[in-house]
């Protein structure tokens, strides 16, 4: 009688400690985690709908062979009101967010003023400029041509 309550105990103990187990290793795997830069990585900061914030739309061409960095793609300019030195560089994740009158930059040289708001994103390929010189990705909430 006393070995079956021993077998019981220790049955009933092991299977505690078993589902004890599978239930850490259930809550510590993060399913679903974000890349840490890109489009679909976590958003680093966001840019309010905000009047003062007006910036330029172009549509970088690869011109030069050896200029690969980000080209045929939409980038946005943007520099901060009270620092002439402060120059942001964002690219745009979700180019099918662009109105079509901005879309035609794509066959001319065209810079066009935009209002705009969005959710800025670690970039991949970092570009080490100037101290004050960033470059970001974004996915735009708002544009439209000023």
């Amino acid at each position: 009688m006393k070995t079956k309550n021993n077998r019981k105990i220790y049955f009933t103990k092991t299977i505690f400690y078993l589902s004890f187990a599978l239930f850490l290793t259930f809550i510590s795997c993060k399913e679903g985690t974000l890349p840490d830069c890109g489009c679909n990585s976590e958003t680093i900061t966001t840019i309010p709908e905000n009047p003062i914030t007006i910036g330029q739309i172009s549509f970088k061409k690869q011109i030069d062979v050896n200029d690969i960095y980000y080209t045929e793609k939409y980038w946005i300019g943007f520099v901060e009101p009270n620092c002439s030195n402060c120059i942001h560089h964002m690219i745009v994740c979700n180019e099918n967010f662009i109105p079509n009158e901005i879309k035609t930059l794509i066959n001319s040289n065209r810079i066009l003023n935009i209002k705009f708001s969005g959710y800025l994103k670690d970039i991949c390929e970092k570009k080490f400029d100037l101290a004050d010189v960033t470059y970001q990705r974004i996915t735009l909430t708002k544009i439209e041509i000023q």
